[in-house]
């Protein structure tokens, strides 16, 4: 009976460590869903900037490398959410300027460049801020 006892405890013990075995090995051996998302981590595909204001007007710089030439938009919506501008490039050195109409009620721009299939998209947030200068001039007459 003792070693009845012994010969199932063995096998169960070996069974065990079977098991676990294989589940280890099945796991590492699973493979992993291969969409390549095509996002740089260095965060340098895509760049927005700044490059000044004339006559009540902001102007952006957007450039955006398109190593594959692959559809793409650029979307600039305002602080709602709403699309102020929207258009459809395959550029693959993308470098456009951008005016905006420099309005007090606007807070916030969001560029969004988007790959049409949707593996690429970037976000900038832009926060306007207008002040209005005043100079004032005063000659004894």
């Amino acid at each position: 009976m003792k070693n009845q006892t012994l010969n199932t405890i063995a096998k169960r013990f070996f069974l065990g460590n079977l098991v676990a075995a294989l589940l280890i090995l099945s796991a590492n051996a699973t493979t992993v869903n291969n969409k390549s998302w095509d996002i740089d981590p260095t965060g340098k595909k895509a760049d927005v900037k700044f490059v000044g204001s004339a006559s009540e007007n902001l102007f952006f710089n957007v450039k955006y490398t398109n190593e594959t030439g692959a559809n793409f938009k650029v979307f600039v919506l305002d602080e709602n959410g709403e699309t102020l501008f929207q258009e459809r490039y395959n550029e693959k050195n993308f470098d456009k300027k951008f005016m905006f109409p420099g309005n007090p009620d606007v807070n916030k721009l969001t560029f969004l460049i988007q790959s049409d299939k949707g593996l690429y998209k970037e976000i900038f947030d832009v926060k306007v801020i207008t002040r209005v200068v005043a100079e004032v001039s005063v000659k004894k007459g």
